[in-house]
């Protein structure tokens, strides 16, 4: 018995051992919450609005820095009309031409918005990821737009918030799928194991 423990014990440490790992950090500013991951493969930002006096926001440009990684990234998922760009942005406003401006090449991602915004916040969490190849955390960053017309327009007010500041949610280690799978993989061989007499 207290050698199937000592090898069970061995195959969770080497599922962990072998495991990536993943910085995932959060910021809420007001009524609005981010939540960034980066992998070595993955870089993931949502957003939600918890108060439904932003429901009628439209969202702009989206950009999460503060890692890096090695070639071209590709669009994942995101809503509707948008792109992914390498790299950061700035603080245009999209009806002037999106605020996506290609600096921080292979620092950055930047999912630009279309034209004429579709996305509204207050419909639950809105998801962004973005394809990548070494990709490696430090302190994640968000920057953020949103407007409350659908022509991402600033006049009159209508820019109703621009963010850019640090996720101060902590690094936290969280394990990736495939850590999940050899660790369970190793959990179901150790009731095969056997005493020898």
């Amino acid at each position: 018995m207290k050698k199937t423990i000592i090898i069970a014990s061995l195959l969770v440490l080497a599922c962990i051992g072998f495991a990536g790992a993943a910085n995932a950090d959060t910021l809420t500013v007001g009524d609005l919450t981010f939540t960034a991951t980066v992998t070595g493969t993955t870089a993931t930002l949502t957003i939600q609005c918890t108060d439904s006096a932003c429901a009628n926001w439209f969202l702009g440009d989206l950009t999460l820095k503060g890692f890096t990684f090695t070639g071209s990234p590709t669009l994942g998922s995101a809503p509707s009309g948008y792109t992914l760009a390498n790299g950061g942005q700035d603080n245009n406003a999209v009806g002037t031409g999106g605020g996506c401006n290609g600096t921080q090449g292979n620092m950055a991602v930047c999912w630009d918005a279309p034209t004429t915004l579709t996305t509204q916040l207050g419909n639950g969490v809105i998801t962004f990821t973005a394809n990548i190849t070494g990709g490696s955390a430090g302190t994640l960053h968000v920057q953020a737009t949103g407007y409350n017309n659908n022509g991402g327009l600033q006049t009159k007010g209508g820019k109703t918030f621009a963010i850019s500041e640090d996720l101060t949610g902590g690094n936290v280690k969280t394990p990736e799928p495939a850590s999940m799978l050899l660790l369970g993989l190793g959990l179901i061989g150790v009731p095969f194991l056997r005493r020898k007499k």
